[in-house]
């Protein structure tokens, strides 16, 4: 007991002899040495995003099979009700032990409860990695209930959005275009009952709407009840060759830039000229756009995802459009 006691005296007064003596290790400085110092913890990127009804969202992670085999694909997200956040719910989901490889978009099928989870090819041409996966809704997330090859040839696809026509259904996709002037905005009729996709495609070429700024022309996409359609482009660090790009910078914009309607009998994407911008959005690399519309409140709202790489994700509102008549 004594010589404990001397050990404790003789260590609190070198403690005390140091905490006195030197200025490095003042008591008000302790998280400047690290002894606090942790690192945050964001949502995962949201490459994606759907409204889904409510206050919920679904948004996918363009994880990659070769090295992120054990990273979630899905997250179920809710808004939030007070200062805590957004809360959400991440999955790892798979279809008979096939996991989805880089989901860098996700479509609602309007007039049920299922979503299409869509793999963007990633450029290599590989029908392995070509697919697109029908989930059901679930409370927390999904359930995978079939899988379907791509129907035409893509190069890295980042936007997809499914559009209702009377009894029809159109399935919306473009690729990305890193560096290029313009994309194809491509349109096909689908049974999503069946997966099955009409032989053909009509496209449209869509011009960057601001080639200076953005380097990604079509990163996401989504179309509202009315067929109206809202796209978003990107400029991405890697694709401009900056050094240590998952830091950043990012921007992005928002816009409105057609409709899907019947012209002669068939369905046919009318582009404005020029798009409407809905929003500039410097500093975040914006993936995705999701309209929430409920006609029976009121409710009409455009909400962005992010994907900035080393800083996570986040999901935000944006206020109403302004639109000159």
């Amino acid at each position: 007991m004594g010589s404990f006691f001397i050990r404790r005296l003789l260590f609190s007064m070198l403690v005390l002899g140091v905490l006195q003596s030197s200025t490095v290790f003042n008591v008000d400085c302790w998280g400047q040495i690290g002894l606090n110092r942790r690192a945050t913890t964001p949502l995962a990127d949201l490459s994606g995003m759907v409204w889904v009804g409510g206050n919920r969202f679904i948004a996918v992670h363009d994880a990659k099979v070769e090295d992120e085999f054990f990273k979630p694909r899905v997250a179920a997200l809710r808004l939030p009700r007070d200062s805590r956040g957004l809360t959400y719910k991440d999955s790892r989901v798979s279809y008979r032990r096939e996991t989805p490889n880089d989901l860098e978009s996700v479509a609602a099928i309007p007039g049920t409860n299922q979503v299409l989870l869509v793999e963007s090819g990633d450029g290599k041409h590989d029908p392995s990695v070509q697919r697109i996966f029908k989930a059901d809704v679930k409370q927390n997330g999904v359930r995978i209930r079939s899988v379907t090859q791509w129907p035409f040839p893509i190069t890295n696809v980042e936007g997809t959005a499914v559009a209702h026509l009377g009894e029809t259904h159109v399935f919306l996709y473009a690729e990305r275009a890193d560096n290029l002037p313009s994309t194809e905005l491509s349109w096909v009729v689908f049974d999503p009952k069946k997966m099955e996709f009409a032989s053909t495609a009509d496209s449209v070429t869509f011009e960057s709407p601001d080639p200076a700024r953005f380097n990604r022309v079509i990163v996401g996409l989504d179309v509202d009840s009315d067929g109206l359609i809202y796209s978003v482009s990107a400029f991405d660090a890697e694709a401009a060759g900056l050094p240590d790009p998952d830091n950043g910078p990012f921007a992005a914009g928002g816009y409105l830039i057609g409709q899907l309607k019947w012209v002669a009998g068939k369905p046919q994407v009318e582009l404005h000229d020029p798009p409407v911008c809905l929003a500039m959005v410097d500093g975040f690399k914006v993936e995705s756009v999701a309209v929430r519309q409920d006609p029976a409140n009121d409710i009409y709202q455009l909400y962005i995802g992010t994907d900035d790489e080393n800083y996570g994700g986040t999901l935000r509102p944006l206020p109403p459009p302004v639109i000159d008549p």
